[in-house]
């Protein structure tokens, strides 16, 4: 009796076995990973885990083409078909062998630890939950007064062809004065903690504010959505590192991945959404605390983003310049079908597109002998067709006819500049805003950085300066 006990218990092990190999194999083919990647790998900041070249093979196997899944699967189905019984198994010899038992399990025992196993949670779906709850947490927070909307008009003013969005919003005058944020740690100086006192984007979350916590088992980073508290803008809100990391660090590859699944999500919710990130003290941020920014848009995007789209590329794949802009700017196009790509194909080419940006970023900075010593600063604009990078000079612009400075972030480049006055808006408007944001940003110098040009559509680039 206790034989036939102990052999039932092995032949229920090996069947719950088995339909896992089968289980773990089929999101195997989603979710592509060499598991043992680390192994001899080199660690990229940005860019993460670079494998070993010899860890090529596996990566053909498994990425590149899931057969070593399939495999898994094969032998699992081949092991539960032995295991449970089938009629026509039984008659076989080897349905009494031990020996075929040992050999097939030990092979599915390898063949499975070579892959990342995973209970697939897709981040878009994640990400469509948060969507779908944005406009019910944006009327709860007016209504408990954690969130403070301010009224505004856009006005229209064409210049170098784009029609720039000017916000005026005279309430803002009235907005409490929220402390300057200090920017520490160098090069040589990673920065861990947040140096202010008050970390607004810390637990405990306001209520009022807080949407949901975005943590999906494909990205290991965990984010926190909240609303913008002070929002100009109906619906603006806020990606957030649930645990502390710089605004002066880059975007990483799980920023971007979850950043962009955003987006996606608010497509398909039938929003038009861009998301934007002030990096370093020179970029506009008005907080340390690592965070990136989404806002709603008309149906065309923001405007430098139909400027973006007007461009004919000679060189598809490759980063690209809009010439007609007088300020140093650095652009890659997304392929076409990227928004409905799985993950593990999104995340290379969205980490790729980046650090390909940021090198041009730095490239620039380094053309500017008065640059000051340190990390750079820049602002990033992320759509679904297009990654922007600006790199940044100055924060703010002393406006010529007023005194006043004017402070300019990621919306300024992306072609929505915000003022607090009529007077300030006139102003603005008579400067011109080619000549404000030329002087927070930097001399292009793409030409001679990246081999290729690009040309408009409706025109000569230079023409138009």
């Amino acid at each position: 009796m206790g034989n036939l006990i102990w052999h039932d218990l092995g032949r229920f092990i090996s069947i719950t076995a088995s339909v896992y190999a089968v289980w773990s194999s089929f999101f195997g083919f989603y979710y592509r990973k060499f598991f043992w990647d680390f192994v001899g790998g080199t660690v990229r900041d940005p860019g993460g885990i670079q494998p070993a070249p010899g860890a090529a093979v596996f990566i053909t196997l498994i990425v590149k083409a899931p057969i070593i899944q399939i495999l898994a699967m094969i032998l699992g189905m081949m092991i539960v078909a032995l295991e449970y019984s089938l009629p026509l198994v039984k008659g076989l010899a080897l349905y009494r062998s031990f020996v075929v038992r040992i050999v097939l399990l030990f092979f599915q025992s390898f063949l499975c630890i070579l892959y990342y196993q995973v209970t697939w949670v897709d981040s878009t779906m994640l990400a469509s939950e948060i969507i779908s709850k944005i406009p019910v947490s944006y009327d709860n927070g007016l209504a408990s007064g954690s969130l403070f909307f301010f009224p505004s008009t856009v006005n229209i003013h064409n210049e170098l062809g784009v029609d720039f969005e000017i916000r005026l919003c005279p309430a803002l005058q009235k907005k409490p004065r929220l402390p300057t944020p200090h920017f520490n740690g160098g090069a040589d100086e990673p920065v861990t903690e947040p140096l202010a006192n008050v970390d607004p984007f810390a637990p405990p979350y306001d209520p009022g504010l807080l949407v949901g916590e975005l943590i999906s088992e494909e990205i290991s980073q965990q984010y926190v959505v909240l609303m913008n508290k002070y929002s100009v803008v109906p619906r603006h809100f806020l990606l957030i590192t649930k645990e502390y990391q710089s605004q002066t660090s880059p975007l990483m590859p799980d920023d971007l991945l979850q950043a962009y699944a955003l987006l996606v999500a608010g497509k398909k919710a039938g929003k038009k959404m861009f998301a934007f990130y002030n990096c370093g003290d020179l970029s506009g941020a008005s907080q340390p605390h690592k965070h990136l920014q989404f806002i709603e848009t008309e149906d065309e995007g923001p405007p430098i983003e139909v400027l973006a789209g007007s461009i004919s590329l000679e060189s598809p794949g490759k980063p690209f310049s809009i010439e007609r802009l007088p300020w140093a700017n650095h652009v890659f196009r997304f392929p076409s079908n990227l928004p409905s790509s799985p993950v593990h194909k999104r995340e290379p080419i969205l980490a790729d597109a980046f650090i390909s940006l940021l090198d041009l970023v730095i490239s620039t900075v380094r053309y500017d002998p008065t640059y000051p010593a340190g990390l750079p600063s820049y602002n990033v604009i992320l759509t679904l067709e297009h990654m922007h990078l600006i790199p940044r000079r100055f924060e703010n612009h002393t406006i010529e006819s007023t005194g006043d400075d004017l402070s300019v972030n990621s919306m300024g480049f992306a072609g929505m500049l915000l003022v607090k006055s009529e007077r300030e808006l006139e102003a603005v408007k008579t400067e011109g805003l080619g000549k404000i944001l030329r002087s927070v940003a930097l001399q292009s110098v793409h030409d001679i950085q990246v081999a290729g040009s690009t040309r408009d559509i409706d025109g000569d680039a230079t023409s138009m300066l």
